[in-house]
């Protein structure tokens, strides 16, 4: 039995939930033979609560290692205190002799390790050490945990993925140019930057209208947005269903990502499954996934005035919108579809103890996964 440790299991709200949620939908619809559970090592409603869940998502789990039902550990890290849950569930399934597969999303984590003091650089590099393989989002996440950790056994690239539609939407003609922004309202997706640009000069009297889906601080951005005189353009939708997420991404003309930190933002992969232009920054692996000029236009992170100039160029070029948008589909098709990821993510689980011979996997609830981030 294959188990899948993540925050909030496949309900989290954040890019970690909507891979799991992903993937694990995709096995079960295509790989049926394939036994796995989903372990939430965080749990629902409020911070304070979050100890007790992970204390029992620990017990569950030693159970599974002393019964010998845990065959492999998929298990999902973001930074700070991500990287302490998980390294204790890292160190019990070591005592247990059950290989880990650590994936790492950690946006802030070259940030997180800088600040570190000696004694827990040292820590953080055993927990590393001790798993058989760890998975990173692009080569940027490769050459970091290459020469971090250079304990790491193996180190392997697999880039988030996606389900998409089969085809690009038909998109309403006509209009101002629809921008959407989807993620959590907080200061590292630098929503204050993007509305900052937007009201600039290079873009205040251009045609657009901005919808931000995502919940968070939401007070603070709408300040901002009245403040800017923005607030007749921009529109807060809070959280979206899987459902309401698809409809905004087949109406936009642009997805927008301007934030600070990201390891593979699941916004960019699903924008270029719907075929939208892409502006975005230069964060995380990012530009692994967004060809600057080609697929998307890049801007480095903070920088309201480089972001101006990239949406303007976009918002006045019909013609170069379409072909962003053309392009950025078609590298989703090659590389960030689901099924490759399926079949690449179970090829790690076969060389790190996947059983060859097929077994019935348990019937598991299903909860859709929404938009935004919990941890750390």
């Amino acid at each position: 039995m294959i188990y899948i440790v993540t925050p909030g299991g496949t309900r989290e709200k954040g890019g970690m939930g909507r891979i799991v949620d992903n993937f694990t939908s995709d096995v079960r619809a295509n790989a049926p033979d394939v036994a796995f559970t989903v372990i939430d090592s965080y749990g629902p409603g409020r911070f304070w609560r979050m100890p007790f869940h992970f204390a029992w998502a620990v017990l569950r789990l030693a159970a599974a290692c002393l019964s010998g039902r845990a065959e492999l550990l998929h298990v999902h890290m973001a930074d700070y205190g991500s990287v302490l849950r998980k390294g204790i569930i890292v160190a019990l399934a070591s005592a247990f002799r059950v290989p880990v597969v650590l994936h790492l999303h950690a946006g802030r984590f070259p940030e997180q390790m800088e600040r570190a003091g000696p004694l827990t650089r040292r820590a953080i590099g055993r927990v590393i050490g001790a798993c058989s393989e760890v998975v990173v989002l692009g080569d940027y996440w490769r050459q970091f945990t290459a020469a971090t950790f250079p304990n790491a056994r193996r180190i392997t690239v697999l880039p988030n993925a996606v389900p998409g539609p089969a085809a690009v939407p038909n998109r309403p003609a006509g209009g101002p140019v629809r921008l959407l922004f989807l993620g959590r309202l907080i200061p590292i997706k630098g929503v204050n930057v993007l509305l900052n640009a937007l009201a600039s000069p290079a873009c205040r009297d251009r045609d657009w209208v901005l919808t931000i889906a995502g919940d968070g601080d939401r007070t603070t951005y709408e300040e901002q947005a009245r403040r800017l005189g923005l607030a007749d353009r921009v529109t807060f939708t809070g959280w979206l269903t899987p459902e309401q997420c698809r409809g905004h991404l087949e109406h936009a003309d642009m997805l927008v990502q301007p934030s600070l930190f990201e390891g593979l933002p699941m916004a960019v992969l699903e924008a270029m499954a719907h075929g939208l232009a892409i502006v975005a920054t230069r964060v995380g692996s990012v530009h692994e996934a967004v060809a600057d000029g080609t697929s998307g236009l890049l801007v480095e992170p903070g920088d309201a005035a480089a972001l101006a100039a990239a949406l303007a160029r976009v918002l006045d070029d019909a013609d170069l919108r379409t072909a962003l948008a053309a392009e950025a589909r078609r590298r989703f098709e090659d590389q960030y579809d689901i099924a490759a990821y399926r079949g690449r993510l179970l090829e790690i689980y076969r060389r790190n103890g996947l059983p060859q011979h097929p077994r019935p996997a348990p019937t598991l609830p299903h909860h859709p996964a929404t938009i935004g981030e919990r941890e750390p």
